[in-house]
């Protein structure tokens, strides 16, 4: 055995572990830091920083001296999130923002809406129902 054979079965038995990459970072923006993407970012988006390991949806502060004004940064870090941070979760939290605060379509608003979001866009019946009248 020579000595790149022997540095091989060295490396294989010690269980040299292996850089997991998240898939879920290469579907959103990347930004430098979180300020820089609270700057840029529209209520609703789905974004992360160049250092973290977790995704970001900008929301709006609701109460608190601290985040009482402005843009909020809600994150999500696999395994200690609530809710979950598969990125269905973290999809539908950035619709359900969206539809609150920003700008959202008729058909988001159907899909993710809640009935008082549905009833002010006209969609469903007279109170939000889908089922409503059928």
């Amino acid at each position: 055995m020579n000595l790149v054979e022997s540095l091989e079965v060295l490396h294989e038995s010690q269980g040299s572990k292996k850089e997991v990459t998240q898939s879920k970072k290469g579907r959103v923006k990347t930004y430098k830091s979180i300020k820089d993407a609270l700057g840029q970012t529209y209520y609703g988006q789905i974004w992360s920083t160049k250092a973290a390991g977790r995704l970001y949806v900008t929301s709006k502060g609701k109460w608190g001296k601290k985040s009482g004004r402005g843009k909020i940064a809600k994150g999500f870090t696999k395994g200690s999130a609530t809710p979950s941070a598969d990125f269905s979760s973290v999809k539908k939290h950035a619709a359900r923002t969206m539809l609150r605060y920003g700008t959202a379509s008729k058909k988001l608003a159907k899909k993710y809406g809640s009935r008082t979001i549905r009833k002010k866009r006209g969609i469903g019946g007279k109170d939000g129902r889908l089922d409503k009248g059928k």
